[in-house]
């Protein structure tokens, strides 16, 4: 349901019913070390286009060699019963959330999303919490979101080519009209809105 509305908030989600199993971004290697020699899964071959996009329902899934996103963020198993998913909030959680190109390709659509909206920065935090949670920020949230990105803008005014690296992540196209810094800050303050507890645990 993360992955889902990660992919839903930034507009990337593919709404498509039905199809076969697809393999997402996941690390190089993934499937390698929990294989027979003779499995005709022993590479993990990552798919492109829409399939990168499709709800987490339709991930291929390997019992020997889990999604390691899935298993950070507390995926049952699939061969014993789950009556009620367990909550937690770990720092390997974080650091799935805020590193994998998943989610980070969805911070940058949404942070075009936001940009977009309105030219006013107030418009676009307000818009942000909309779209993240369906409310406005907490004046507490509001704030630690406006230090976080001008910390950014002013990073990335000195880093251009620190901005575009950034921008990179996930095959999907980027909006060339916004200004790489602009959209480079913006992209990290979606990201650290998307990992607020009221966003993950909501």
């Amino acid at each position: 349901m993360l992955r889902d509305t990660a992919l839903a908030t930034s507009g990337l989600l593919v709404e498509k019913i039905g199809g076969p199993g697809v393999r997402p971004y996941q690390p190089a290697g993934v499937w390698e070390a929990g294989s027979h020699q003779g499995s005709d899964t022993k590479a993990y071959t990552q798919d492109h286009g829409e399939a990168l996009y499709r709800r987490s329902l339709y991930t291929f899934w390997k019992r020997m060699a889990t999604m390691p996103d899935m298993d950070a963020l507390d995926v049952p198993v699939r061969d014993a019963t789950c009556t009620r998913r367990q909550r937690t909030d770990t720092p390997l959680q974080a650091l799935v959330l805020m590193n994998d190109p998943q989610w980070l390709e969805a911070s940058r659509r949404l942070a075009e999303r936001v940009i977009r909206q309105s030219p006013e920065t107030g418009t676009r935090l307000n818009y942000l919490g909309e779209v993240l949670l369906a409310r406005p920020w907490e004046a507490r949230e509001k704030s630690v979101l406006e230090n976080a990105l001008t910390k950014f803008q002013s990073a990335y005014a000195q880093d251009k080519s620190g901005a575009e690296e950034v921008l990179k992540v996930g095959e999907s196209s980027r909006d060339n009209g916004i200004r790489p810094d602009e959209l480079a800050s913006w992209m990290l303050v979606a990201s650290a809105a998307m990992n607020l507890d009221a966003v993950v645990n909501k």
